[in-house]
């Protein structure tokens, strides 16, 4: 059996260029504040050994000094301090024994290296960062200590003080990235734009002002496809035009010559077949005017400049009708007129081609309900049995008649279906009708000024 899998959602590009560049500007980000942070630490690191160093070698000469003016050499001696203050640097002078003959006054055992024989040069010994360098051919050394955690917090003000600013600089760098995304996109969007906006029956070329060169081969291609599905419908529209001209005098000939023949013939089961054949022809007829008025719905745009009232036309022709369905016709119209800018034959030919459907289609002994409201949605509503779902999918297209039994060519809500597209508005069916347990329901919505009015 085979699984189901959920219908993939479509990705925005432009959502998906901010991801990638968000995600971008990020690991840059993080990659120059490792790098920054690399290169912060080692040159701090190389300019706070060089102080440690040039401390030490400035301390032990005066401390020697210092020793040997003093009465007696080997008495330890603490160096006071002028005020009271947190010693940065600590420092201690050893003789070669490792008798500790002068230090700082903060400092502590655990600060230096008890190692003997003294190494030289720079060690990490526990939290401190030591220097010892020795003189008077390694007869005294002096070790100056300093804390590893004042060093790490300088690099980390350092870092902070360059990382504060970048980080600052990311969204607004996300902001313009995203702002540029949208205006190098906006030819893009306004392609899209332009073939929403156009009806079903305009495939002429579409023209962006400034289109990137990338998108030129798409546009150019669309163009050209448009241009030969414009030429093979209108090659099969002339075809069905003509065709279905060029049989009307045919047929009009044969059904004059049948009733000439009927009038000779005296036999009535000769009457009766040739009543039948003079009924085929009739339907023949009418299928050549359906191709006709299918051709004209699919010819071009149905929409015109000045807008006429729809409610007077649709009340004109429910009344033409009136005389031979008497009182099952229901006329719903709203009290203010409705303006459209519908070419008025062109609703005239839908509001036939719907109500011929009714009737056809419907029960024969109840009413049909027309209803005009003032946002020009019109409906027409007859009573039968339920449609099934699957058959009103279909319905619309040419000569489907799904399982009705009565006489029809199949094209009268194909014809509908084109002549509202050809108006630019939307058509449904319905079957139940809403709210009700059968029945069957043609809605459609037409351009209408009251709206903006």
């Amino acid at each position: 059996m085979k699984r189901w899998l959920p219908p993939k959602q479509t990705k925005s590009l432009q959502k998906q260029l901010m991801i990638r560049l968000a995600c971008l500007l990020i690991c840059l980000w993080l990659l120059g504040l490792v790098l920054a942070t690399l290169v912060v630490r080692h040159v701090l690191n190389q300019s706070l050994d060089s102080a440690l160093q040039e401390t030490a070698e400035r301390i032990l000469p005066l401390a020697i000094l210092e020793l040997y003016n003093r009465d007696q050499l080997g008495v330890l001696q603490q160096l006071p301090a002028l005020r009271a203050h947190d010693e940065y640097l600590t420092y201690r002078v050893l003789d070669a024994s490792g008798q500790v003959l002068v230090h700082s006054h903060g400092a502590r055992e655990e600060q230096f290296v008890d190692q003997f024989p003294l190494p030289q040069g720079f060690v990490n010994h526990g939290d401190y960062r030591v220097f010892i360098t020795s003189a008077i051919r390694e007869t005294f050394f002096i070790q100056v200590a300093e804390p590893l955690t004042a060093r790490q917090a300088a690099i980390l003000s350092n870092l902070l003080a360059l990382a504060l600013p970048l980080l600052l600089i990311l969204p607004l760098s996300l902001f313009v990235a995203t702002w540029l995304v949208h205006k190098v996109l906006f030819p893009l969007r306004a392609y899209g734009l332009a073939l929403a906006q156009r009806s079903a029956v305009d495939l002429t070329p579409v023209d962006i002002a400034d289109l990137p060169l990338e998108l030129s081969p798409i546009v150019k291609q669309m163009n050209g496809l448009m241009e030969r599905l414009h030429k093979a419908l209108t090659a099969e529209r002339y075809f069905t035009a003509n065709a279905a001209h060029e049989l009307r005098t045919p047929l009009a000939t044969a059904i004059a010559q049948l009733q000439r023949l009927q009038k000779k013939l005296t036999d009535e089961e000769a009457r009766s077949k040739a009543d039948q054949v003079r009924s085929s022809l009739g339907e023949l007829v009418t299928l050549t005017d359906k191709l006709l008025q299918l051709a004209k719905a699919e010819g071009s745009s149905l929409l015109v400049s000045i807008p006429q009232d729809l409610s007077s036309v649709l009340r004109m022709l429910v009344n033409e009708f009136q005389i031979t369905l008497a009182d099952r016709l229901v006329l719903v119209l709203p009290k203010q007129p409705v303006m459209s800018p519908v070419d008025i034959d062109a609703f005239a030919l839908l509001v036939r081609n719907l109500l011929e459907n009714a009737m056809k289609h419907g029960d024969p002994i109840q009413r049909i309900q027309i209803e005009l409201k003032s946002d020009a949605t019109l409906s027409f509503i007859n009573q039968c049995e339920v449609v099934q779902a699957e058959q009103l999918n279909h319905l619309h297209e040419r000569f489907y008649r799904g399982l009705s039994e009565t006489s029809g060519s199949g094209l009268g809500l194909a014809i509908a279906t084109a002549l509202v597209q050809g108006m630019g508005g939307e058509i449904q069916l319905y079957s139940p009708v809403p709210g009700q347990a059968k029945g069957f329901e043609v809605r459609v919505k037409l351009p209408n000024l009251n709206a903006s009015t």
